[in-house]
């Protein structure tokens, strides 16, 4: 048996308020002071009007918006609209609001009815969306910050609720491959501060995937220890890489991202941006100063390798894996001869991971988008110390509203009317 449809209906509210302000200067900044205090008088007037005009409305239907414990979902009456008040957090101030209870003609039952009405939680204080945007804002920037951004425009929310919330929120954001997007993607790790742990105790692991219409999307976040975590991070998008005929995953060559991936099979790419950057890392161990003259011909030489432009014919494409791979090999002796071991090997096991893509036909390219996604995490983790599951909340609200198009989904006020009495 099918439930029969709701039908949406407009209610008409009639509001009026009335307040006696006494301002100092007719001056923007007075009135813009005086208007911060009326907002939340203004505000609770009109959502009490409304409470009530929706309650009179729900009375009236059949099937109400609301049930008792004992099932009944139709026959109440009314008890009282003006009990004893409660309060309600938006992001415009605090709203002291009657109470609404009816009485259950089933069981006798008593309960109130104003937080379903608002759609807010039972005992709970505020709504789902305006918990979203408390956690966005916490993501954003500090919660000090979040603090004195909500004090300017009157909101009361201190630092402790807009973290309640990040971490309320960031715990139901998870991530995972889209099969309608690319078959490739990349994988990186970043060090972040970990409370009573010295420096960045942990690794925040990021796997990204490349969009059909450019950029990137995240499909996996985890935090763990610098050597392991990778399986928390590739799991959920397991199923969906095997459903991709090959799928190419760009990394800065550490092996222990390939531990997360055991039984799929994959084509790993060397991240070509990554390469130079390394490379610079270990001629620093080789101790070769920099803007020395074998500084700046082994990478010159390097850039040159790892710079793949343009569209290629299938010749061009062999002469140029043919070209770079020999010039590949001279830059490894090079390294050699003057005795730079440290940068030598680290050249001699890239090598065989630095051409995939091209050799495939696939798009490889030199630019590493998941750098970028690094700088967004460092923005905001770098500032104080983390929990783990602190840290991981707080960037799934930040990268999944970066990234993969997500925030506080406000109503459709399309079908709201507002005439001027």
């Amino acid at each position: 048996m099918t439930k029969p449809k709701t039908m949406v209906t407009l209610v008409n509210i009639e509001y009026n308020a009335s307040f006696t302000l006494e301002i100092k200067e007719c001056r923007v900044d007075y009135l813009m002071a005086a208007f911060k205090q009326l907002l939340p008088l203004l505000l609770g007037v009109f959502v009490e009007v409304a409470l009530k005009r929706f309650a009179e409305k729900a009375m009236l239907e059949e099937q109400k918006p609301f049930a008792c414990e004992c099932g009944n979902g139709q026959d109440f009456i009314w008890k009282t609209k003006n009990a004893k008040p409660t309060v309600i957090t938006t992001i415009f101030g605090i709203l002291s609001l009657p109470q609404i209870q009816v009485q259950c003609k089933a069981c006798g039952k008593k309960m109130f009815i104003t937080r379903k009405l608002l759609g807010i939680e039972p005992r709970g204080k505020m709504s789902e969306i305006t918990g979203k945007t408390l956690a966005l804002v916490g993501a954003l920037t500090t919660f000090r910050v979040s603090e004195k951004i909500f004090a300017m425009f009157g909101a009361p929310f201190v630092r402790v609720t807009v973290w309640r919330c990040v971490q309320k929120v960031g715990k139901t954001i998870g991530f995972a491959l889209d099969p309608k997007e690319l078959p490739s993607g990349q994988a990186d790790g970043t060090g972040i501060p970990i409370v009573g742990i010295k420096k960045r105790g942990m690794e925040l692991k990021v796997f990204i995937q490349n969009k059909v219409a450019g950029g990137a999307r995240i499909a996996g976040l985890a935090i763990g220890k610098y050597e392991s975590g990778w399986d928390k991070l590739f799991g959920p998008s397991l199923e969906a890489i095997r459903s991709f005929k090959r799928f190419l995953l760009l990394t800065d060559g550490d092996t222990s991202i390939l531990s997360g991936i055991k039984g799929v099979e994959v084509l790993l790419q060397r991240c070509l941006w990554h390469i130079p950057h390394q490379l610079k890392h270990c001629l620093w161990a080789d101790k070769v100063k920099k803007d020395s003259a074998l500084w700046r011909k082994i990478m010159g030489k390097i850039f040159n390798i790892s710079g793949i432009r343009g569209q290629m014919t299938e010749d061009e494409i062999v002469a140029t894996l043919a070209e770079k791979r020999a010039a590949m090999d001279k830059l490894i002796a090079l390294c050699v001869k003057h005795d730079r071991g440290v940068s030598a090997t680290y050249l001699a096991n890239a090598k065989a991971d630095m051409f995939t893509a091209l050799e495939n036909r696939l798009n490889g390219k030199t630019t590493s988008l998941v750098e970028r996604v690094m700088k967004t995490v460092n923005m905001r983790v770098n500032v104080g110390k983390w929990t783990p599951a602190g840290a991981m909340n707080a960037m799934n609200v930040r990268l999944a509203h970066y990234y993969n198009g997500w925030s506080p989904m406000e109503p459709d006020a399309k079908e709201v009317k507002i005439t001027r009495l």
